[in-house]
């Protein structure tokens, strides 16, 4: 059976890193919750979401910056020293695998960000905006959100599938049946999320981010305290 090359420095960064996802991705779906009141889908409409209180939409500022911390950024310490330990087990499948999980890192805070960007220039003008300008600013939201969101976001479903699943078969090939087989689930689940959303199934497509955005931390936790404590 293949090893972790425990020769590689940074295991306990990637740990710490990967047990913090899992409190900033739960406070970034908190934030989001109440920024919406409970109803996430006022932020796909313009005239509500730009028209939320000045509390609420510094949850849903906040959020977007949680998030980069959360689902994305703090998970780059991970993909490196997983790629650097797990690349004498299949050298092939750790390079594409590994690719895609950082270029869903990036894609994912770039989405993030542009939000926040957005939605803070928008809300900041939209009271005190005439009627036209009021709908150019629900307009540009709209085509923000939906761009990013239902598009770059979406997107990224694919490039989860492939890291998460090559990361789950690497993770069997060392004995690590349980943390793989999850990983494999989750990458399952985007691609789920993916498919049904282009057949026009998005009840569905909704409810498989739910369990992928839900589930993921836990996982991302898991593999934390594994790395703690793992020894040569």
């Amino acid at each position: 059976m293949s090893q972790l090359d425990m020769t590689v420095p940074g295991r306990k960064v990637a740990s710490v890193a990967a047990f913090l996802s899992l409190p900033f991705a739960y406070l970034t779906q908190t934030l989001y919750v109440t920024a919406a009141g409970g109803d996430v889908g006022i932020f796909f409409e313009g005239a509500k979401i730009l028209a939320v209180s000045q509390q609420q939409a510094g949850y849903f500022y906040t959020a977007m910056w949680t998030d980069v911390l959360g689902y994305y950024l703090i998970l780059i310490p991970v993909i490196v020293y997983a790629w650097k330990a797990l690349r004498g087990v299949n050298e092939t499948l750790a390079d594409i695998a590994f690719f895609c999980g950082t270029i869903f890192c990036l894609l994912g805070s770039f989405g993030a960000v542009t939000m926040a960007g957005a939605f803070n220039i928008l809300y900041a003008s939209f009271s005190d905006a005439t009627l036209e300008q009021q709908a150019a600013a629900i307009a540009a939201w709209e085509a923000t959100i939906y761009g990013q969101w239902r598009g770059l976001w979406l997107l990224e479903a694919t490039l989860a599938f492939v890291f998460l699943v090559g990361l789950g078969r690497l993770l069997l090939d060392i004995g690590r049946t349980g943390l793989g087989g999850v990983a494999i689930l989750l990458g399952l689940i985007w691609i789920v999320q993916f498919t049904t959303w282009q057949l026009g199934y998005h009840a569905v497509s909704d409810a498989a981010l739910t369990a992928v955005v839900l589930l993921a931390p836990l996982w991302s936790a898991w593999l934390g305290v594994v790395l703690w404590r793992l020894r040569a």
